[in-house]
This record gives structure tokens, C-alpha cells and sequence, in this order.
């Protein structure tokens, strides 16, 4: 059922308890005055005659003059005090009034009837030296109130219900018309799903109303809906680029290493000097391959929401270890560890795993976007509760428009584009820096270089990591080969 026609029923059903509550309230306050003037007018009258048939020496009744006060629908009658008729109106007709003592001691107006004609009657005593000497009643008909009370009824009846009639036709054609903008907007809104017209909008032009208000807010959750749904398509371009990036990665390791294998197999045993250099090169790509995977993983615990064991780790021996395992491509490029001992035995609270893959993704992204005869620079400070670590290069640099993004997932600034890479690494990196309490900073020049910067906080003096910390005795040592 359309609300329309549910509210026009609840509309009509409420008008009819009014309408019938008002006729009737109307027609029985009509009918009470009506009667209660008749009930008054047969009061007056019989006080009116009772005081005339006291007669001049107020000893005898005075019967004669009863017809004085009678008329058509007024009826008057005198009896003794045993209630024996005197005399009585003409127009009885030989019909005589019923008499009541007990009506009349208590002042009390009665409704009878005579000869089948309902009669008011009343009855009042005639006194004469403080004794009753006889009553006079009058009784009137209440025909012809009656009759126009049937008239009232015939008019008030069927005037209510055509007026709930026509208020019925009035309320729908109302309700109709106050509903018409929610059929265009339940319109619009299907045109919009059967078509998929995102940037459709239902455009309401009406008063600002609940349906206006209803129509503005599904604009609001269309807008939403298609911010949600570019972005998720914008996701899911990245993510198809990530697994064509991620497939070209592993590819090329793979195919070196696979190339190597079967060189060693044709030529290894006949030229003893080819051998070293194969197994090397196999184990630059095998390392290369383990920090991608590295990456990944990290990538996908992160979206896990996966907890990371923390443990006290010595900063500087993360960072060196993190330069003894960057694998040179043999381009002149100079990577200079310098001043870790400023560090000192700085312990933070950290995955070391985790810490030594952060310093390795800005080790690898200098080293790779540094062109040959440039340097990379890796320095460290303590400070109070707080170790800085700074890797810096001469490299391209970073556009200060593609600044703002750099840490953004899948995110390759153009003049980096050329180079082999997902977009993922300084994502990571800045992830891990915020699991333990620190954070990355960047500045670059466009042609002259850029300058990343790590800051942690030291165990004990500051905020840690937000996953479970686990202490350990002491803190953990890299190895060169870990």
C-alpha cells in the first residue's frame, strides 16, 4: 500500500471520529436547550395559573379560566387535593393528566404520555391559609422539538459525511501532491541505478522541506558514493600496475639467476675464474629478490593489523648493517657510512628486522636515483631522548609538487618513472617509522639531491611502537649476514 493511501486513510478516519464526536455533541446540546426551555415554560405556566385559581378569599379553587392559558401543544388541568379532576383545557379532549404526588412535593418534572402523545408535565400546588387546597398541572408536547430535532438530524448526518466525503477527496489530492517530489525522487534514483551514472544528482528544486532535505542528503551519499567508487577504481589501476611492477621485479632476478645456473652447468667446471663471479651475481639477485619479498610482507601485515614483536635494538647497528647489505650495481656511486659512532649504544625499542629493512629503502632509493660520480651519505645524531638517522644524496631530486605524495602508496613521481620500482618503498618505511613512535621527513632539490630523515625515539625516554612491545635482556646485534 502507497503511503498516500495510508495517510489519506488515517486523514479520513481521524476526520470522521471528529465530524461524529461534533454532530453528536451538537445535537444533543441542541436537544438538552430545547427541552430544558420546554421543561421552563411548563414551570411558569403552572405557577402562573396556580396563583390565579387561588381565587380573591384564597378559600376555593377558581376552575373556570383554564382554557385562559392553554394553546394547541399547552394543556392544563385543576384537581382537588385526593387528585378528582376540577376542570381541564378543551383541548383534552376527556383525556385527563396523570397526577403524581410525589412528583409534585418534589418539584419534579416527568415525561408521560397520554392517548400515545408524549407529554412535559408538571404539576404545582394551590395553598390557601397555609393548606393545599388542589394542584394545577400543565403538561406541553414536545412533538414538534421532536420533529426539529429529526430535521436537525437529517441535515447534520449526511452534511458530515459528505463533508468527510469531500474532506477525504481534498486530504489525497493534498497528500498526492505533497508526495509528487518523492515519486521524482524515487525516479531519478532508479534511472541513476539502472544507468550507473555516478556523477548523476537528483537536483531537487523544492522548498527546503523534508523531502528537500531527504533529496540533499542522497546527493551527499551519491557524491560520497562516487568519491568511494574513483578511488577504488583508482586502487585498483595501482594495484593491477603493482602486480605488472611486481612481476617485471621478480622476472629479471629470476631470469639472471636462472641464466647463471645454466652457464655454471655448460662452462663452470672448465673455467674456474667464471664460477666466483656467477655465484655473485646469483647472490646480488637473491638478495635483491629477499627485499622485495621483505617489503611485500611487511605491506601485507600492515594491512592485517598483524602484531609485531618489539625488542631494545642498538640504532647503530641497524644502520650499519643496513650499508653492508646495500648490493652496489657497479656504477660509480659512493656510499659513505660516516659517523654512526655518534650514535653510540643508542637502543630503541623495535623489530630489528623492520628497522633494518626502513634504512635499506632509503639506502637503495639514493643509491638507485643517483646518477654515477654522485654520493650517498648516511649520518646519525643523539639527541637527549631521540636518534636522528639522515641518508642524503646528490641525486635528481624530487619535484616540490610531487613532495606531498612521495610517501603515498604506488606513488611515482614523473621524473622518476624511467626507473625500475613499485612505488611501495618509502611507503613502507614511513610505516615503520610510525610503528615505533618516530617519523620520516624529506627535502629536495630539483637536480641537486635529497635528504631523508629518521627520527626514533630512545628506549626508556620516549613514545614506543603501536603493537605489543616484548623486552629483551639485551638489546640485539646485527650481523653482517643476517
Amino acid at each position: 500500500m502507497y503511503i498516500r493511501t495510508r495517510l489519506t486513510i488515517w486523514f479520513v478516519a481521524i476526520m470522521a471520529l471528529v465530524l461524529a464526536v461534533l454532530s453528536y455533541a451538537v445535537y444533543q446540546l441542541t436537544r438538552d436547550s430545547l427541552l430544558r426551555e420546554v421543561q421552563q415554560d411548563v414551570r411558569q405556566r403552572a405557577t402562573v395559573i396556580a396563583a390565579s385559581a387561588g381565587g380573591a378569599a384564597g378559600t376555593s379553587l377558581v376552575t373556570s379560566n383554564t382554557d385562559m392559558f392553554s394553546a394547541p401543544d399547552v394543556f392544563v388541568q385543576v384537581v382537588d387535593p385526593r387528585g378528582q379532576v376540577l376542570s381541564g383545557s378543551s383541548n383534552l379532549s376527556g383525556r385527563t393528566l396523570p397526577f403524581d404526588r410525589s412528583a409534585i412535593q418534589s418539584d419534579r418534572v416527568e415525561d408521560v404520555r397520554v392517548g400515545g402523545r408524549p407529554l412535559v408535565l408538571y404539576g404545582r400546588p394551590v395553598a390557601a391559609n397555609g393548606q393545599t387546597i388542589g394542584y394545577v398541572l400543565v403538561a406541553r408536547s414536545p412533538v414538534t422539538i421532536y420533529r426539529a430535532l429529526a430535521r436537525l438530524r437529517s441535515i447534520l448526518y449526511p452534511g458530515a459525511a459528505l463533508a468527510l466525503l469531500l474532506a477525504g477527496v481534498a486530504g489525497w489530492l493534498l497528500v498526492r501532491q505533497a508526495m509528487r517530489p518523492l515519486d521524482r525522487v524515487a525516479r531519478v534514483a532508479s534511472e541513476i541505478a539502472a544507468t550507473r551514472d555516478h556523477a548523476r544528482r537528483l537536483g531537487h528544486r523544492g522548498p527546503a522541506d523534508e523531502i528537500g532535505r531527504l533529496a540533499l542528503t542522497i546527493d551527499g551519499m551519491l557524491a560520497a558514493l562516487e568519491d568511494a567508487h574513483r578511488q577504488l577504481q583508482e586502487l585498483n589501476a595501482s594495484q593491477r600496475q603493482f602486480l605488472v611492477d611486481v612481476s617485471h621485479e621478480l622476472r629479471t632476478p629470476l631470469t639472471i639467476m636462472l641464466s647463471s645456473l645454466d652457464l655454471l652447468a655448460r662452462v663452470g667446471r672448465t673455467d674456474p675464474e667464471f664460477q666466483p663471479k656467477a655465484l655473485a651475481d646469483m647472490r646480488l639477485e637473491a638478495n635483491r629478490m629477499a627485499r622485495m619479498v621483505s617489503q611485500l610482507l611487511i605491506m601485507a601485515r600492515s594491512d592485517a593489523g598483524a602484531t609485531v614483536a618489539y625488542q631494545p635494538v642498538l640504532i647503530a647497528d641497524s644502520v650499519a648493517d643496513a650499508c653492508r647489505q646495500l648490493t652496489p650495481d657497479g656504477r660509480q656511486v659512493s656510499v659513505e657510512c660516516n659517523g654512526l659512532e655518534r650514535l653510540g649504544d643508542a637502543v630503541v625499542n623495535g623489530n630489528p628486522d623492520y628497522l633494518k629493512q626502513l634504512f635499506l629503502i632509503l639506502l637503495d632509493n639514493a643509491y638507485k636515483y643517483t646518477p654515477a660520480g654522485g654520493h650517498v651519505t648516511v649520518s646519525g645524531t643523539l639527541d637527549k631522548d631521540r636518534v636522528t638517522v639522515t641518508v642524503a644524496d646528490t641525486g635528481m631530486g624530487i619535484a616540490s609538487e610531487d613532495l606531498p605524495h612521495v610517501f603515498d602508496r604506488f606513488y611515482r613521481a614523473e621524473n622518476a618513472k624511467d626507473k625500475e620500482g613499485m612505488g611501495l618503498g618509502l611507503a613502507i618505511a614511513r610505516h615503520i617509522a610510525a610503528q615505533h613512535g618516530g617519523s620520516i621527513e624529506v627535502e629536495s632539490d630539483v637536480g641537486i639531491g635529497s635528504r631523508f630523515t629518521v627520527s626514533l625515539p630512545v628506549a626508556g625516554g620516549g613514545a614506543g611502537g603501536d603493537d605489543q612491545l616484548v623486552a629483551a635482556p639485551e638489546p640485539v646485534r646485527q650481523s653482517a649476514g643476517s
